[in-house]
């Protein structure tokens, strides 16, 4: 059997057999990867931390005839300011649900890893997670090929007033003539759909985006639409932000 030696995020995990864990990883080297960390669930195994997720460390695997399997790893950043924090630590592990989902396997990019580093570390320390969230999640939606018209209709290009109704269906912004055949179309106010545009544009969080709870509500569709699959992480982003949104509403 080959080993290789990678530098590795842990995207997502899952129980396998008696005490053994499956992981989808992040890797600099070769994209992503499902490996098996056999015995990480024992007590005291070298591999239980290193097969969190989020973790990054440098990773050797063997190919086995069907499974990778995990024999050595060396940690290199628990990003310990997520862990502090339930709300970074939520919309991390949805940052980490959403490159799962859309990222194909073994298609290496290594700006995509260093992006993902990245923007963990902005995660663990900026003063407004969700800004940065918000803003990896649409620079990753676009990465993808999935990012939706904000600006203008995608029938009839006729520019947003406003408000406008979005569609996951129809790929971003429809008119109200166009808008009766999309059954998923919901409001969004013109400011909601200026600012996703323009965190496109940036190359870096900013400091602060207005309606940013608007922001992640009207974009939380398309993402489900360009994964479909569950994505039980961001529903919980998802909630949280109701909840503030309704407990607002309420004190008012």
């Amino acid at each position: 059997m080959a080993d290789h030696t990678v530098r590795a995020v842990v995207l997502r995990r899952s129980d396998s057999g008696e005490s053994d864990r499956r992981l989808t990883l992040l890797t600099r080297e070769f994209g992503k990867l499902d490996v098996v960390a056999k015995g990480a669930r024992k007590g005291g195994s070298r591999l239980a931390g290193s097969s969190d997720p989020l973790c990054e460390s440098i990773l050797t695997y063997a190919d086995g005839r069907r499974t990778r399997f995990v024999t050595q790893t060396e940690p290199v950043n628990s990003f310990r300011g997520l862990r502090e924090d339930y709300e970074r630590l939520t919309q991390a592990l949805a940052l980490a649900e959403l490159v799962a989902g859309l990222l194909p396997f073994e298609q290496p990019d290594e700006s995509l890893y260093e992006f993902l580093i990245g923007t963990l570390s902005e995660l663990s320390t900026h003063p407004k997670p969700l800004v940065v969230f918000l803003w990896a999640e649409v620079k990753i939606l676009a990465q993808a090929g999935f990012e939706p018209q904000w600006l203008n209709c995608v029938i009839s290009g006729e520019p947003i007033s406003a408000e406008a109704f979005v569609s996951p269906q129809a790929g971003g912004v429809v008119s109200d003539l166009s808008a009766t055949r999309f059954t998923d179309r919901v409001r969004a106010k013109a400011e909601v759909l200026i600012a996703l545009s323009r965190l496109r544009e940036l190359d870096s969080p900013p400091a602060n985006v207005r309606y940013a709870n608007a922001c992640f509500l009207t974009l939380y569709p398309f993402l489900r639409a360009a994964v479909d699959l569950a994505l039980p992480a961001h529903e919980a982003v998802r909630d949280s932000l109701l909840i503030s949104e309704n407990h607002s509403s309420s004190v008012k």
